[in-house]
């Protein structure tokens, strides 16, 4: 069974290369670069803040003059995101945060209007092979994913600075430097383990698998890794729970 391939990107960078390879459908974009997208906004998902509670009414207005421009689907990363994007009229992607984990949560989700969703990576690859699946479903199969979402900055112990991979790291009990995201009101504080699934794709029933980029420089010939499903020469990388399941 053939995967559809999804690119989740953070900088600009990432972006232009992600639109350059004809391999990836769909490209989730954070809303501030939606302008670089225009000419392709049909391949889009637009990423809004995933904190919401001192931004709201911004997002909302700011989507709804991209929608004037033309981007219909969004990712809701919280149920709070579904009212907001369904009172709007948009195709709602579900995130990975919306921690689908079982047939029942993904016919809740097809009733309030979602179109597609990421499973939640705590899930076995045989649960997701066995989920009911009333709409389209895909699951992370590439990055340094998130281990916590901060509203403050662990360097600077103050308000996320919001700029592109700013290269700054903290490190943990075992000295794994792990590498410090933020943006506009939220840090990210990634996993120093890649999660690499090529070689592997065969085995999932889904839809369509996402190759989430954050620290990388180039994005190409991991795309052209996943395309052609070969197995990734990397040392340090995790299959995540997809195999073993939480502890």
């Amino acid at each position: 069974m053939s995967i559809e391939l999804r690119a989740w990107v953070y900088t600009r960078g990432q972006l232009e290369e992600a639109l350059g390879c004809p391999e990836i459908s769909a490209v989730y974009v954070p809303m501030k670069f939606a302008g670089d997208t225009l000419s392709q906004r049909e391949r889009v998902i637009l990423l809004p803040p995933e904190y919401l509670a001192d931004c709201e009414q911004r997002v909302e207005r700011e989507l709804c003059g991209l929608k004037a421009q033309g981007f219909e689907r969004v990712v809701a990363h919280t149920v709070g995101h579904i009212e907001l994007l369904g009172r709007n009229g948009f195709t709602i992607c579900g995130g990975n945060r919306l921690n689908c984990t079982n047939s029942e949560t993904m016919r809740f989700l097809a009733e309030q209007g979602l179109s597609d969703i990421i499973v939640s990576p705590e899930l076995t690859v045989s649960r997701i092979n066995n989920l009911d699946k009333p709409i389209k479903t895909g699951f992370l199969a590439y990055g340094h994913l998130p281990l916590m979402l901060t509203r403050r900055c662990p360097i600077k112990d103050g308000k996320p600075c919001g700029k592109e991979n700013c290269g700054r790291k903290i490190t943990d009990r075992r000295g794994n430097e792990l590498d410090v995201i933020c943006s506009d009101n939220t840090v990210e504080i990634l996993n120093s383990d890649v999660l690499m699934l090529s070689g592997r794709l065969r085995e999932f029933n889904a839809g369509f698998a996402v190759l989430r980029f954050t620290t990388e420089t180039r994005i190409t010939d991991i795309v052209k890794l996943y395309a052609e499903d070969r197995k990734a020469d990397v040392k340090k990388l995790t299959r995540g729970l997809y195999y073993r399941g939480v502890e």
